[in-house]
């Protein structure tokens, strides 16, 4: 059987698990794309999870000096004749100055599970910590907290420099698939 990538197939695996029909047309490739931006004229960090969809998923061009990251690439992946498995995942460090200080964000990805051919397995999403000064601000936050159900998930992670507080959107599950 010819190996699919992870990537491609997540698509398909997300129409099943979510349990709902995908209309005509719609079966597009999904691709998870985490972003990062600091921007010291406005005073703000702002992290940004979204999916990409069918060819402009395929063709875009992940990169960290764009800020722009995939949870695929942060995991290491084996496979044998019987399974594929992420054995191992990385973290990305940022950091961003702001008017109050400096605010570290790590960024990882959040695994539903080690076997890719399992349930859950071609699904992977986002997790942040962000840290001001040292201190946690906001402890290991996943983007997504379960690949199945309808748990709202989290599309933007803002911080203010001025006052050192920050605001998370959520959105419904279906709005984001």
């Amino acid at each position: 059987m010819a190996y699919t990538s992870p990537k491609k197939i997540l698509s398909t695996v997300l129409a099943f698990a979510l349990n709902q029909a995908v209309p005509a047309g719609a079966a597009d490739d999904l691709y998870p794309l985490i972003s990062y931006k600091c921007d010291t004229n406005a005073d703000i960090l702002v992290i940004t999870n979204s999916l990409l969809r069918g060819d402009a998923g395929a063709n875009f061009r992940y990169s960290a000096e764009d800020g722009s990251y995939s949870p695929w690439d942060m995991v290491e992946i084996a496979r044998k004749t019987d399974s594929t498995r992420i054995i191992k995942s990385s973290k990305i460090t940022n950091s961003c100055k702001l008017s109050r200080g400096v605010y570290t964000t790590v960024l990882e990805p959040q695994i539903f599970s080690e076997d890719l051919d399992g349930q859950c397995g071609a699904t992977i999403s986002g997790a942040v910590t962000i840290v001001y000064n040292e201190s946690e601000l906001l402890e290991r936050t996943a983007f997504e907290d379960h690949c199945q159900g309808d748990a709202p998930i989290i599309t933007r992670i803002t911080v203010f420099g001025k006052t050192g507080e920050y605001k998370i959107k959520r959105i419904a599950k279906y709005e984001f698939y």
